[in-house]
Parts: structure tokens; C-alpha cells; sequence
């Protein structure tokens, strides 16, 4: 089996939701990779040259803190220049300050930068089919709300979903608000030979989890019609 590696640089706090919360997505991609988790940058390093490895998912907010990081996080953008992915999802964007994130994209060489945080309803971009391929891009959901960290200075061409004209802003609190077309929850863009990937959903849709499969080049076993 080619192997996913969950890179898990988080405190105890990150550790205990994501085993909460995402255990049963975890149970899902093991049906077809074999998933090794990485607490450390001693851990992950040997892993970056393993030729069965398929992608690493960033899916706590360790990696951006700490001066210690930072050879790492340059490190995993040289796995993906050289023909890796690498996607950020999950927890990721729960537990990132605004200037770490920001700074961590500097270090992978992207423009990215964290943007507006609210729930709406996103749509399939357009362009997703031309990024992931056809088959892919028609089992994904055509639309659904979503609570999530937006991306900023994102290519138009990486945006899987996007907000439309209409779309508002969602919440139980705030009246309704107009949403920055120019942002985006969800990307995917080439970074030299490979890829890198964001899901900045907050609240494990079950819609982010599909994309997150697909980003993986797959659908999540036994959700096909």
C-alpha cells in the first residue's frame, strides 16, 4: 500500500480533538493507504524519500509555530516541488494565528495569506474539473455550506470552491453580509513538479472530506453511487 503520512506537530490539546474528530476519516483513508503518523520533524524527515509515499496532510497547527519548524516547513516545500503533495486540512486552520500562517506560506515561496473566517455556502469552481480531472471533480458535491478560514492571493486556477455573487455570510448571531469573491476555502495548485493543497473548513464537513479524498487522487470507499 502506498502510504499516507499525517504530520502531527500539535500540542496534547490538537492531538486529543483530532483523534475525536477525525478517527472515522482516518479509518477511511487506512482502506486504502496505510497511514504513519509523524510527531516530529525527526520522524517525518526519513519518510520524505520513501518512493511509497503518496502525500502528507498537515492536519494541526504545529507546524507553523517555532523557529524549529522552519527547516521542516522548507523541507516539505522541496518534497513538493520535487513531485510530492502536500495538503494542509482538518485541523490545521482551528489551531494557526493569522502571522504564523502567513509566515509559513512565505516559507514554501506561496503569496497565500489567512483571510476572513465565516460560514457560507461554497460552489464548485469552474476550474476544479481542469485541476483534478473529470471523474473526480463530478463526485464531489456541487455545493454546500461550510464554516472555514478563507485564503487570500490564491491563483483564480487553484480554486476548487468559491463564493458566487449571492453568496452571504451565515450566521445565528450576525445579520447576513456580502462575501469577498476573491477569497477561497479550498485549493489546489502546483508548487514546481507537485502540489500543494488547503481545506480551511473548521468542522469536519463531510463535503471537505471528499475533497480532501479527492485531493488524494480518490473518492472515500463505499461513497459512490
Amino acid at each position: 500500500m502506498a502510504q499516507i503520512v499525517l504530520l502531527r506537530l500539535g500540542d496534547e490539546m490538537q492531538t486529543s480533538i483530532f483523534d475525536d474528530l477525525y478517527q472515522p476519516f482516518c479509518d477511511e483513508i487506512s482502506q486504502i493507504y496505510t497511514i504513519v503518523s509523524a510527531r516530529s520533524a525527526a520522524e517525518v524527515e526519513p519518510l520524505l524519500s520513501h518512493s511509497s509515499l503518496r502525500a502528507i496532510l498537515v492536519v494541526d497547527g504545529g507546524l507553523t509555530v517555532g523557529k524549529e519548524h522552519i527547516a521542516l516547513q522548507k523541507q516539505l516545500s522541496s518534497y513538493a516541488q520535487a513531485g510530492g503533495t502536500v495538503i494542509f486540512c482538518c485541523l490545521f486552520t482551528s489551531f494557526s494565528r493569522p502571522p504564523d500562517l502567513n509566515r509559513m506560506f512565505q516559507s514554501f515561496g506561496l503569496p497565500w495569506e489567512f483571510g476572513a473566517y465565516h460560514r457560507t455556502t461554497f460552489y464548485l469552481s469552474q476550474n476544479t474539473k481542469s485541476v483534478l480531472g473529470h471523474q473526480r471533480a463530478i463526485e464531489l458535491e456541487r455545493e454546500y455550506s461550510m464554516k472555514a478560514v478563507h485564503l487570500k492571493n490564491t491563483p483564480v486556477a487553484s480554486r476548487l470552491y468559491v463564493p458566487i455573487e449571492q453568496s452571504r455570510t451565515e450566521s445565528r448571531v450576525f445579520p447576513p453580509s456580502a462575501v469577498d469573491q476573491e477569497e477561497t476555502p479550498a485549493a489546489f495548485s502546483r508548487h514546481g513538479s507537485g502540489w500543494i493543497g488547503y481545506v480551511g473548513d473548521v468542522n469536519n464537513e463531510q463535503g471537505s472530506r471528499a475533497l480532501i479524498m479527492a485531493l488524494l487522487g480518490e473518492s472515500i470507499p463505499g461513497d459512490q453511487a
